[in-house]
């Protein structure tokens, strides 16, 4: 007969990583959870849907952008798409990717129950995955998005590129100062 003494049965090293990596992730959801920081984020959320180039709280600056151009309403929409993709990004900037998926969809279905029209019209289009090409060429960010902007509102001027510069820089601004102030633990 045949002696197997010797050998050792091993388990994979994926499995038990994949069984620490959910616990750790269901270790996080729940520490986020107790300490508050994820009603905070949903909160968060709902507030930054509300963003526009209609809002009342956008600071002096930022307003001489978006309120001389609301004139014309597929620039605006433009701006509001622009906006919502500045609330996006610094969220995925300043929180942890849990927090700011949790963030990005409480916005999101906020300006769904809000807005279907506009909630379809940036679903379908492709306005947020230019911005994100313009991130992802990891030059001067704020003016690749400025030449995503102009291109999506089909204007090629140098106005409309600061344009979108501008209001991109201003607007992640805000939205870093709005997360400041719900003090997430960390």
């Amino acid at each position: 007969m045949h002696d197997d003494s010797d050998i050792k049965i091993f388990k994979a090293k994926s499995d038990e990583a994949d069984g620490s990596d959910l616990f750790a992730i269901a270790e996080e959801m729940r520490r986020h959870i107790v300490n508050g920081n994820s009603p905070k984020a949903k909160e968060l959320g709902a507030r930054l849907a509300d963003i526009s180039p209609d809002s009342d709280n956008l600071g002096e600056e930022l307003n001489k952008f978006v309120r001389n151009s609301a004139a014309d309403e597929p620039v605006k929409m433009q701006l509001r798409t622009l906006m919502l993709f500045c609330a996006e990004y610094t969220l995925l900037g300043e929180l942890c990717p849990m927090l700011s998926a949790s963030a990005t969809e409480a916005m999101y279905d906020k300006i769904k129950a809000q807005a279907p029209d506009y909630y379809k019209a940036i679903s379908n289009g492709a306005a947020i995955s230019f911005y994100y090409l313009a991130v992802k060429k990891r030059r001067d960010i704020a003016k690749a998005v400025g030449e995503s902007f102009a291109m999506l509102c089909e204007q090629d001027s140098k106005l409309i590129k600061t344009m979108g510069e501008n209001v991109f820089t201003l607007t992640c601004d805000i939205i870093k100062n709005v997360i400041a102030e719900y003090h997430f633990e960390k």
